[in-house]
Parts: C-alpha cells; structure tokens; sequence
C-alpha cells in the first residue's frame, strides 16, 4: 500500500512537472535538465524521515507492550480458571469464565483498533514526508532549471548521472 501510494503521487507530480515543458515551445537540446530521486533511499536515509520512523516505532512498540501486558493477564486468567475451575461451584466458574471471555473480546477488539489506528499512523506519516519531499523537488527543480525529475521507481533505466537523490535528502534534512 505504501508503495503504491509512493509511485502514484510520485507519478502525478512527475506529470504536473512535465506539463509546463510539453506545453512550453520546443528547447534547444543543451537546455534539457533531468534528474531522477529514489523515494525509498530517502526514506531510508534522510536523517528526517529516519526521525519520524523512529517515533513512529516508539509508539508502535509502547501499544505492542500494552497489548502484551493484556494478553498476559488473559492468559493468567486462563490458567486460574484451569487450575481453581474444579473447586470452584458452577456459579463461581460460569462467572470466572465469562468474565475471561469478556476480556478476550476486550483484547481483540483493542488489538483490532490499535492496528488501524497504527496503519492510518503510517499512513499519514508516509504521506505527510512524501508531499514535503515533492514539494522540496518542485522547488529544488525551479531554483536549478530542471526541465524534469521523475521518482526512480517509475523508471527501467536510469544514468547514474542524473541522479539527484543525496541532494534532495541533504535539503529534506536541511529543512527540518
């Protein structure tokens, strides 16, 4: 999902970049100016990018410890049930059980939200660096004169020398 959300927009802002020099009279080839960035390097390089993961994991980690702090207190339940449900009377065990199955529902239905809560997270996160990102292109694009920049996932091949990706996390994390 992320990777797809990553190649759509790059592809839509490589076309709204491309549009003012198809509409533009042709250029004499020397004013030609390309450059291609790779979306994941930055990502996984950008000192920015590498901080809000961080955070996002920190909190990921701290519900995953919660999560596991509930389960095994089910579990603790379980086993009480397990070991007391004989000497217990029937009005004694039909309640420690149904007060298990209660928690067990709890759990997943925290477990359940916890994850799209966490998904829309990572979600936002991506979407929010990746249009920081595009926006520092089309600026760093403008200011240097490039006719265009396409995101590399959308290319099959690409010289090295048009390569402007450590550029672009140099100015991601300049920014911030």
């Amino acid at each position: 999902m992320k990777k797809g959300l990553v190649i759509l927009t790059s592809m839509l802002i490589a076309l709204v970049m491309a549009a003012p020099a198809l509409a533009a009279p042709p250029k004499a080839r020397g004013d030609i100016k390309i450059g291609v960035f790779d979306m994941q390097k930055v990502m996984r390089e950008s000192k920015t990018a590498k901080a809000a993961i961080a955070a996002f994991r920190k909190d990921l980690d701290a519900k995953r410890s919660t999560l596991a702090a509930q389960e095994k207190e089910i579990r603790a339940m379980e086993e009480e049930l397990k070991k007391a449900g004989a000497k217990m009377s029937a009005e004694a065990r039909r309640q420690k059980a149904d007060k298990l199955a209660k928690e067990i529902r709890e759990f997943k239905l925290t477990g359940g939200d916890m994850e799209e809560e966490l998904k829309r997270k990572d979600r936002e996160m991506t979407q929010k660096i990746v249009g920081e990102v595009m926006k520092l292109v089309g600026a760093h694009a403008k200011k240097e004169n490039y006719t265009l920049i396409f995101e590399r996932s959308m290319l099959v091949a690409v010289d090295e020398s048009v390569d402007i990706t450590d550029t672009v996390i140099k100015l991601y994390d300049a920014g911030k």
